[in-house]
């Protein structure tokens, strides 16, 4: 929709020679013969632009109208017409809110270029506030967040510590009741209680595990969450976390291999969160893998970075889903949930771990055919 432009002037012939060229240049036009019809007109509907002479009748001249327009129509620009432009009243114009102003005897090709001046200003005024607006409401909306983030982390570091010392003495008290069935004489009772009290180790087990993770994610945003930093032998520990998870991969019937490239470098960092963040990687390849599938561990370094691929044959993540897979309480699918259990802290985790140590994690896949994530770390020599 093109512009609308508000001309006032008391000359008639030069009314018509602006309605007529501002028309044919591809705008709307309305006209006025003095200032007052034109606030009328202006009280009545929306204009973009005013072109008015200075010199009108009746009580309120040119001046006037600036002052009306630039008081109560902010978003409406002006341009002046003048017969007789002084320095003083150029100044005074322009001073009043009027963009620039035009002499009369007007030139159509001046008027227009003048016209297109203003209005490309307007244009790009109203954008530049646009994004002004836009800009507060985001910094507003991401304090808010903020907020929330940090509310939610204090309240998951308050639980987790109350939660800690019944459960503390609980597991005390389940090993007690263990050895005392231990002297139980032989038979269904003595074995039904030792079977409860298994269920019931393993259940501490999994919760102590799920209050670790809570905390390691906590903590994680604390300055000093890194601790002592040392040469890490990224191989070493990959094999040592697939050993220690044989028992979990085993039975699933699953091949686990690890393969480095000859000569990987060691990495500065902090090994028992490099430990856990590793961990949270092929666990989830073994889990989330099918029966009889394959976890396949690679490590290659490029000129600054180690680059660790952990990757398996299960059911992969669509693709809509691989940008949220990262977000903590996220797991791709309830059904995942209710299969291995946990609190879908593992991979944000695990992300927090690889950024603390300066490097990055991306992931790949394929649904029905298998996921890759693949880890950067700075080596220690960069």
């Amino acid at each position: 929709m093109s512009e609308t432009i508000l001309v006032v002037d008391d000359d008639e012939g030069q009314l018509e020679f602006c309605e007529a060229t501002l028309t044919l240049a591809g705008y709307q036009v309305k006209t006025a013969e003095t200032g007052d019809r034109a606030l009328k007109q202006l009280d009545a509907a929306t204009f973009d632009l005013v072109l008015t002479d200075l010199m009108l009748p009746g009580k309120t001249d040119g001046h006037g109208v600036v002052m009306a327009v630039k008081s109560h129509y902010p978003t409406t620009e002006v341009i002046v017409m003048t017969a007789a432009p002084t320095l003083k009243t150029a100044i005074a114009t322009l001073r009043d809110g009027a963009y620039d102003y035009v002499i009369k005897p007007l030139d159509s090709d001046a008027m227009i270029a003048a016209v297109r001046r203003c209005l490309d200003h307007r244009r790009l005024k109203a954008d530049l506030e646009g994004e002004r607006t836009l800009r507060r409401e985001l910094e507003t909306a991401y304090q808010e967040l903020q907020k929330v983030e940090r509310l939610k982390e204090a309240f998951l570091a308050r639980a987790s510590h109350e939660l800690n010392t019944p459960m503390a003495e609980l597991g005390i008290a389940i090993q007690l009741l263990a050895a005392s069935a231990a002297n139980w004489p032989e038979g269904e009772g003595r074995k039904c209680a030792e079977k409860y009290v298994d269920m019931a180790l393993q259940g501490i087990a999994q919760l102590r595990k799920t209050l670790e993770d809570v905390l390691v994610f906590v903590d994680l945003q604390k300055r000093g969450a890194m601790g002592k930093l040392e040469p890490v032998d990224v191989e070493a520990l990959c094999w040592e976390i697939v050993e220690q998870m044989r028992t979990l991969w085993e039975p699933r019937r699953l091949t686990v291999s690890v393969a480095f490239q000859a000569g990987a470098p060691p990495v500065l960092g902090n090994r028992d969160l490099l430990a856990k963040a590793f961990r949270h990687l092929v666990h989830n390849a073994v889990v989330f893998n099918r029966e009889g599938g394959k976890v396949e561990v690679k490590g290659s370094f490029l000129p600054k970075h180690l680059r660790v691929a952990f990757s398996d044959t299960g059911e992969g993540i669509p693709e809509s889903e691989l940008h949220k897979i990262f977000d903590s309480f996220y797991q791709v699918a309830d059904y995942l949930t209710r299969k291995v259990g946990g609190m879908g802290l593992g991979l944000a985790i695990t992300r927090r771990i690889v950024e603390a140590h300066g490097g990055e994690i991306t992931v790949s896949s394929r649904h029905g055919e298998g996921t890759t994530f693949t880890v950067f770390l700075p080596k220690t020599e960069a």
